[in-house]
């Protein structure tokens, strides 16, 4: 896998799913207050203090050593060692120390917590980068399997990792079908959190209409491109979201944009929200706060 496919695959993981496995408010009263008082340590470095990423470390990993059966203390410190490997350079050697670290915690929280099936989507990609061969065809087919039993919930995954392939290219052309999928079946007003505003995750619906609008764009339909965008515009807390900006750019470039991705050299394509090799804005799109 490329380096753009790598920061792709990355940033899948904490976009749109991140925070949906722990939901805001309520306490586990079963849970030790060292494990709570590290989650509650990451959710305020990931949501409020994005410019420390490693604040919340100390704390989950001492959780862990107390309490090594903890699944959520698991998974939270894959998550956490995912969000400093997709946001870390690829020619510091820590980046794929974080991910080593990532892989073998998520794999210990999808033993712990079975019943999870939203850990592919953080999972899969940390395991693609790693992987070789046959065994990113196998890898592909988990996540498949994981988008056939929530395509809403695991289309952002599925779409990015085809984002940066040839628009001709089975991989970009599964992934447009999963955000327009996900597009009709999501009730941005009913009960699925995956398509919904939430405190962990305030600004999910313009990130993901953003990138819907990005993909539509590259496959050539501007104006399809241009109604995502308003739409985006028109959200609730649109003038609160850190990046609304991205959008007023789309809007006034959106022809020239379009034919810097229809030219035959993808080096001149337009820096995408999430694709295209991004990471100045990646996981924090969803998920930082106003």
């Amino acid at each position: 896998m490329n380096d753009r496919r790598f920061g792709a695959a990355m940033l899948a993981t904490f976009l749109l799913t991140t925070a949906l496995a722990f939901p805001a408010g309520g306490k586990d009263e079963t849970r030790s207050k060292l494990a709570a008082s590290a989650e509650e340590a990451f959710f305020t470095a990931f949501v409020q203090r994005p410019e420390k990423p490693e604040a919340a470390l100390p704390t989950l990993t001492l959780a862990w050593l107390r309490d090594r059966d903890d699944g959520r203390t698991q998974l939270l410190l894959g998550l956490n060692h995912l969000w400093l490997a997709a946001e870390g350079s690829r020619a510091d050697p820590r980046t794929i120390e974080h991910l080593l670290l990532a892989e073998r915690f998520l794999a210990m929280a999808a033993e712990s917590l079975p019943e999870d099936r939203r850990i592919p989507s953080w999972l899969v990609p940390a395991r693609l980068f790693l992987a070789t061969g046959d065994e990113q065809k196998a890898l592909v087919g988990e996540l498949e399997a994981a988008y056939r039993e929530d395509p809403v919930f695991h289309s952002f995954t599925m779409a990015l990792l085809g984002f940066d392939q040839p628009v001709s290219s089975p991989a970009f052309q599964r992934g447009l079908e999963a955000l327009r999928l996900a597009g009709q079946r999501a009730d941005l007003d009913g009960d699925d959190p995956s398509a919904q505003n939430r405190p962990h995750w305030p600004h999910n619906v313009e990130g993901f209409l953003t990138f819907w609008a990005d993909y539509e764009l590259k496959a050539g339909h501007q104006e399809r491109s241009h109604e995502l965008l308003l739409t985006t515009r028109a959200t609730e807390s649109f003038e609160r979201w850190p990046y609304r900006e991205e959008v007023e750019d789309r809007l006034a470039n959106l022809e020239l944009y379009g034919r810097l991705y229809a030219n035959d050299d993808p080096a001149d394509d337009p820096p995408g929200l999430f694709g295209n090799g991004s990471q100045d804005i990646s996981c924090q799109a969803c998920h930082r706060g106003s």
